[in-house]
């Protein structure tokens, strides 16, 4: 299209330069060749003059795509960025207890957002099992287990990922008068990603919830 156009443009110049040049004549015919001269001096600089600072324009217009494209091609084969994350929370009981609590996919329900949470039908125990989980807001999300040593630690991944490729882990450590959760994700950006906020406080702020949710049903049940 852009090639159209300028095509265009190039044929009505020249047919405007011809036509001043056609009148030109046709005046110096007639007997005024002094008008008809100037008529085509004044045409003909003025062509030249055109011709020339669009040459400049274009070649100039040719070098700013270029170093676009060049500058867009680096982008696009620069590494992603790599985002660790990780928040952590310690409670009054033992590994066995919080993951006999986190594991299973039907306690999303009152852990978090979750109306519905299940293990999808067919799908092993451990690692290759995979969860579903249905929001209060309609959406719908779906894990996989890639690792699991249980009751210490286990890693999932989203069935459809976007543009970033996102890893989380769950670890269990034990601490002197229980044990630590640490919930991570280990996300990959496009190397062009621009964020509004900061990853770290993000994550913490996504996890706490999460977190403190777990230690309120643990607090309820021993009670």
């Amino acid at each position: 299209m852009v090639t159209f156009y300028k095509a265009l443009h190039n044929v009505l110049f020249i047919a405007g330069y011809l036509s001043v040049i056609v009148l030109a004549s046709v005046i110096s015919y007639y007997g005024r060749k002094d008008i008809g001269l100037s008529f085509f001096i004044i045409a003909s600089v003025m062509y030249l003059l055109l011709l020339v600072l669009g040459t400049v324009i274009n070649r100039q217009n040719s070098q700013v795509l270029r170093s676009a494209t060049k500058a867009g091609r680096s982008r696009a084969d620069a590494p992603p960025k790599l985002h660790s994350l990780y928040a952590s929370a310690s409670y009054n009981h033992d590994a066995h207890t919080v993951w006999s609590l986190i594991r299973p996919a039907e306690s999303a329900t009152f852990l978090s957002d979750a109306q519905r949470a299940f293990t999808v039908p067919g799908t092993p125990p451990g690692v290759g099992e995979q969860q579903c989980f249905i929001r209060r807001d309609g959406s719908v999300s779906v894990i996989e287990v890639i690792g699991e040593e249980g009751p210490w630690w286990a890693t999932t991944r989203p069935i459809a990922q976007d543009a970033s490729n996102q890893r989380y882990t769950y670890r269990l450590e034990p601490a002197a008068n229980g044990c630590t959760l640490t919930i991570g994700a280990v996300i990959e950006h496009p190397a062009n990603t621009a964020f509004t906020s900061d990853q770290n406080e993000w994550w913490e702020s996504y996890s706490r919830n999460y977190l403190d949710r777990i230690g309120e049903v643990l607090s309820a049940r021993r009670n």
